[in-house]
């Protein structure tokens, strides 16, 4: 909600409100308009008023008629260029928070002049739905005046709902009017639904607006990813996110249409009848209106555009489509409460499982009755997909099928065509975001036949729609003649993509105010601290200053000011994540290689990051490292820096790294790493604690385990052997090696096993017996596994 936007609408002696949706569209009541050839609006801040004409209106008297306007001003009312407005409606029967700015009577300030007013309150979304109509109730009234009501004027007002503070409401319906019998303390709108469901109000709105009328779920804003609405791109590597959607979607029609009648299954693809005698309630897993899917792909396969494009496409089928929080702490009791077919994306799911469990409590309840369509997407399906399928409540999940993202462009044509049509869309955007340069006089040398990189196209990355498209973009920042990087970095898309970004950077850093211009906070330093924000989350100002403290230099009390400075522009850079007070460069590509290339300059820095990290901080840096460490430049600084910081503060990394490997798609550079810490520490005690806290089934981590219970094995079996801990550990032993299909190691391990606990269990019988038995049980199994 802008208060610039909010106008006053003149029309035959008439007067109400209005909100500018674009350069020149308004929105009002229809009602106002008692003479439709005189119709004007005038805006705070700009004198006079300014002739419109209707456009589109729909009146119908009565409590369930329709009661709305679209008016066309004749020029533009702002000097400055609008964002798209963001439509919202309300899915579930929760009261939510809203506010309505406009003229009413109770704001006159005499004469000609008026005033705006604020009403807040909430929508009650079981009042008024039977007529299509939402309720803002607020706690008091306002005094009639002349027998008059006193909101009068205020019809035409947005009405704005958000169910979170700090997060831009939505414009979720237009004023109509104050209802008689509730001493004047509510106000009825006609709700965005209404106005979407007309063709000719749609395609006003995108004309003059450029953004499709998309209806968000207002009350479920505290359950929604926030970047999944990103603000206008600032930096060439915005305009490659996924949520930008910057480049048209193409090449994955028939996945899509797949997902598109999962979600909707048609007629033909209903369950066919039971037999003949079967007993009735009986049905297949494939008919409860919950539902889960997982995609897997690589980094820069598309996976989140897919989703987001299923999302786009079930919205505009009447469906409410969210893609969920990644704040794993916030309740989702809300979503139980939805009365629409329901469709949640889940985003790094490997590292969100009891989120996704918590989700499924949520949805997946006895009075659900409308569809409800999960889909969880992610590197790759491993032990993680195998653990969370197992847990209680997860049927939808066991019932999930898994499907891998494909390539996308597979043959130099499909890739040439792909990049001109990237050409073209970034061309259109950088026009706006960027309008000193003529992007489109550079188009016709880079799109000749002859100007292609055909060669640059032939190399397998280029199967995936992110090098292709950061292909194009660079094609058209390196035309504008911007000095390029040198050596390594220059090698690759990535790299040279970074210094483009590191402009950005510069730019934003590099003026007076922000207090960046001195020595310590150089532009090495800065590029060292957006590595460290891409790496770890920062919970507030406090904890940014002392992670940013570790900087080179920045440590001493006299740099306190600095480090501030540089956690108000990393915050400033990009778009915040849930739990932290700073973004993370995207896509998730560059934002690795910016890292490793960062921690090839300085390792030790960021082996001392992750070395003073939370439990849950270092979970999501040793996830990052482990990507990171997939890049050939990366593989061995990452490798060596996960070694050092696990071995120096091995009682959260330890068990952080064992965790992060059962979830990752890159387990092995952790794996080292664990590896590497058994092999060293004495702590037994550290050792028994990651021996316990591996997972009975891990193909990931089998090696590993065997590796940590041989340890464990070595330790106990001394000239004076702590019996009941080394049978243990023979015991745990047999059990990993019999997982790695080395069977007759595990019967030679068991069977010393069973010695110790034949004499232990001779000495303290109603202790050991049970243990005995188990272990008895397990060599019966090995010596029969071969026959079964």
């Amino acid at each position: 909600m802008d208060a610039a936007r909010v106008a006053v609408v003149r029309s035959g002696g008439a007067q109400g409100s209005g909100y500018v949706l674009g350069g020149r569209l308004v929105l009002t009541a229809a009602h106002v308009l008692k003479d439709r050839g005189q119709v004007s609006v005038q805006l705070p801040g700009r004198p006079g008023r300014v002739r419109c004409r209707v456009v589109w209106d729909r009146f119908e008297d009565g409590p369930q008629g329709g009661d709305a306007a679209l008016l066309l001003a004749g020029e533009e009312l702002l000097a400055r260029a609008l964002p798209p407005v963001r439509w919202g409606r309300l899915v579930t029967m929760q009261a939510c928070p809203a506010q309505a700015l406009g003229y009413p009577v109770v704001g006159k300030a005499g004469g000609d002049a008026v005033s705006c007013v604020q009403r807040d309150g909430r929508v009650l979304p079981l009042s008024g739905r039977d007529r299509d109509r939402y309720v803002l109730a607020g706690d008091m009234g306002a005094e009639a005046l002349d027998d008059d009501s006193p909101w009068g004027g205020m019809s035409g007002a947005a009405l704005w709902c958000g169910s979170t503070p700090g997060m831009p409401s939505l414009l979720t319906g237009v004023v109509a009017g104050d209802p008689p019998g509730h001493s004047h303390t509510q106000l009825e709108a006609v709700p965005a639904y209404v106005l979407a469901s007309d063709p000719v109000v749609r395609e006003l709105v995108e004309e003059h607006t450029g953004r499709a009328m998309l209806l968000e779920p207002a009350d479920l804003q505290h359950v929604i990813d926030r970047t999944a609405s990103p603000r206008p791109p600032r930096s060439p590597a915005d305009l490659l996110r996924p949520e930008q959607a910057v480049v048209s979607f193409m090449g994955r029609e028939d996945l899509l249409k797949d997902l598109t009648r999962w979600c909707r299954p048609t007629p033909d693809q209903a369950q066919p009848d039971a037999p003949a005698g079967a007993a009735a309630g009986i049905w297949s897993w494939d008919e409860s209106p919950v539902q889960a899917r997982l995609l897997t792909g690589a980094g820069g396969a598309g996976k989140t555009r897919l989703a987001a494009e299923l999302a786009l496409r079930m919205t505009g089928q009447g469906w409410t489509a969210i893609r969920l929080t990644t704040d794993t702490q916030t309740p989702l009791d809300s979503l139980s409460q939805v009365r629409r077919p329901l469709l949640v994306v889940v985003d790094y799911a490997e590292t969100r499982t009891p989120q996704l469990h918590a989700l499924l409590e949520a949805v997946d309840h006895d009075q659900a009755t409308s569809p409800v369509r999960i889909l969880a997407l992610a590197r790759a399906a491993g032990d993680w997909w195998t653990r969370a399928t197992a847990q209680p409540h997860s049927q939808a999940l066991a019932a999930a099928t898994v499907t891998p993202v494909p390539a996308l462009h597979h043959t130099l044509h499909d890739r040439a065509t792909a990049y001109r049509q990237a050409l073209g869309d970034f061309s259109t955007r950088l026009r706006r975001t960027s309008p000193g340069t003529d992007w489109a006089a550079l188009l016709p040398a880079l799109t000749a036949p002859d100007a292609l990189p055909a060669p640059a196209l032939t190399g397998a990355e280029f199967d995936t729609p992110l090098t292709v498209q950061m292909a194009a973009l660079l094609a058209l920042l390196d035309a504008t003649g911007v000095r390029q990087p040198t050596g390594s970095q220059a090698a690759s898309l990535e790299g040279r993509l970074l210094g483009h970004e590191q402009k950005y950077w510069d730019e934003t850093a590099n003026s007076p105010e922000r207090g960046l211009t001195g020595e310590r906070s150089g532009s090495e330093n800065r590029a060292l601290a957006v590595a460290l924000a891409c790496l770890a989350p920062a919970t507030d100002r406090d904890h940014a200053r002392m992670l940013l403290a570790l900087l080179p230099g920045l440590a001493d009390d006299g740099a306190t000011a600095v480090c501030g400075a540089l956690a108000t522009w990393l915050a400033d850079l990009y778009p915040s994540q849930a739990g932290s007070v700073w973004g993370s460069l995207q896509p998730d590509r560059i934002a690795e290689y910016h890292i490793g290339t960062q921690a090839s300059r300085e390792p030790a820095l960021f082996t001392r990051v992750l070395t003073i990290l939370s439990a849950n901080h270092a979970a999501h840096a040793l996830t990052v490292l482990a990507r990171t460490a997939q890049h050939p430049h990366h593989h061995d600084t990452t490798r060596n820096i996960l070694c050092d910081a696990i071995t120096t503060a091995p009682k959260v990394l330890g068990p952080a790294a064992l965790t992060t490997a059962t979830r990752t798609a890159y387990p092995a550079p952790l794996i080292t790493a664990l590896t590497h810490l058994t092999r060293t520490t004495h702590d037994v005690a550290l050792l028994h604690q990651l021996s316990d806290q591996l997972p009975d089934s891990t193909l990931a981590l089998n090696e590993w385990a065997v590796a940590l219970c041989t340890a464990l094995v070595e330790h106990h079996d001394t000239q004076d052997p702590d019996l009941p801990g080394l049978a243990t550990s023979l015991n745990n032993q047999s059990v990993r090696l019999a997982d790695l299909g080395r069977r007759e190691e595990a019967l030679a391990v068991i069977t010393r096993a069973i010695d110790i606990r034949e004499t232990l269990a001779e000495q303290r019988p109603d202790v050991f017996t049970e243990d005995l038995e188990r272990a008895l049980q397990l060599r019966e199994f090995l010596r029969r596994a071969p026959e079964e």
